[in-house]
């Protein structure tokens, strides 16, 4: 169970790596799409994972109005990949730094509803190189325990020995 635990964050951590080098260029997205029904309308919900194009990993959703007419799909899963970059404004210096909390409500529908819910979405974005070091601290462990031999070079090696001879 272990293996296989370690195989999928490995295979995260070269996912969110291979993403942060592409992150800077394309729009990608995938995640979940949902359709229900409500009130006299339906609602669909994108339930997103995002590189945007400027170098930000992004999460979060949008809310949208459909008509009822529109077939529902109950579940779907959604994506766009390596599409022309869909950046965000800049809007602050946090970020041109590449954090983000966008919180944004559109026009409302022009169908019958009953509440006054507008159509929104919700994004929280990171630099996309942050997962890429949340997701690697354990796999790059784990590859260098696998090695056996110094950690990054004879010299970070030997100032280690030195900390541990000098606990004792």
């Amino acid at each position: 169970m272990k293996g296989i635990l370690r195989g999928l964050w490995c295979a995260l951590f070269l996912g969110f790596l291979g993403m942060w080098a592409l992150s800077y260029d394309f729009y990608t997205s995938f995640g979940i799409d949902t359709d229900r029904r409500g009130e006299l309308s339906a609602i669909q919900a994108h339930l997103r994972f995002r590189w945007t194009g400027n170098g930000s990993f992004m999460v979060g959703a949008d809310q949208f109005w459909l008509a009822s007419w529109k077939p529902l799909d109950r579940f779907d899963l959604g994506g766009a990949f390596f599409k022309p970059p869909r950046r965000p404004r800049v809007r602050s210096t946090w970020n041109q730094r590449g954090f983000w909390f966008i919180r944004e409500s559109y026009p409302y529908s022009k169908l019958p509803l009953q509440v006054s819910e507008p159509a929104s979405s919700t994004w929280l974005g990171v630099p996309s190189w942050l997962p890429v070091i949340l997701t690697g601290i354990w796999p790059v462990r784990w590859w260098l325990h696998l090695r056996g031999g110094p950690l990054f070079s004879p010299l970070l090696e030997r100032i280690r020995r030195r900390g541990v001879r000098s606990a004792h």
